[in-house]
């Protein structure tokens, strides 16, 4: 199993498709890019997309472990 595939199940489960939007935008931003780049598509494929293409496997680790975390604390999954 990778992380790509944890995060977007994860994601699949607890976040609206609103939210994985955002999550998208989140990354963009935080990495430099246009969010446009994403792909098209529906929001889990978009971020797919971005776990695959803009994030390396540490990175990848480090935002699935930062969400189950925050889901674990009860804390709001998306950053502000």
């Amino acid at each position: 199993m990778s992380t790509i595939d944890d995060i977007e199940r994860f994601c699949g489960l607890y976040l609206s498709e609103e939210d994985a939007q955002h999550l998208v935008g989140w990354i963009a931003w935080r990495t430099g890019r246009n969010q446009a780049l994403a792909g098209a598509g529906d929001a889990l494929t978009r971020l797919r997309h971005v776990l695959t293409h803009w994030l390396d496997e540490q990175q990848r680790t480090q935002l699935r472990d930062w969400l189950a975390r925050r889901y674990e604390r009860g804390e709001p999954l998306l950053p502000k």
